[in-house]
């Protein structure tokens, strides 16, 4: 398939008409990552995983994570997940991270994309 008309290289972005273009290119290199996990890998099954569940449930759960510590972020992650009545598809997904194999696998896919790339994914907290 040849290139879409219109596309190609684009002027340098003018950061003053475009305030966005550091979240536009965050979504840019998410897109990169996830096109270049194995597609039979680890990391591509979770995140179709997550992809499949429907947000209402979480976003009614959802309070902004307030320090980024490996074991506060353990515990407002268990947040969304240890209660009552999660649903199957919230049991699947929690079961794929609990599981130590699926979740090594996923550690090395990410690292070689993120090497591949020489970007790394990295959590921060939204101002």
């Amino acid at each position: 398939m040849g290139a879409l008309k219109g596309t190609g290289p684009k002027p340098p972005s003018d950061l003053t008409k475009h305030r966005a273009i550091e979240t536009v290119r965050q979504i840019q290199h998410l897109m990169l990552l996830c096109a270049l996990l194995p597609p039979d890998g680890s990391l591509q099954e979770m995140l179709r995983l997550a992809l499949a569940l429907p947000e209402e449930p979480l976003l009614a759960r959802v309070t902004p994570v307030t320090d980024l510590h490996p074991q506060a972020t353990k515990e407002w992650l268990e947040s969304f997940f240890i209660r009552d009545g999660i649903s199957a598809a919230e049991e699947e997904l929690i079961a794929w991270q609990n599981d130590k194999p699926k979740m090594d696998a996923a550690v090395t896919e990410i690292k070689d994309v993120e090497r591949q790339l020489g970007i790394r994914l990295a959590t921060e907290l939204a101002e």
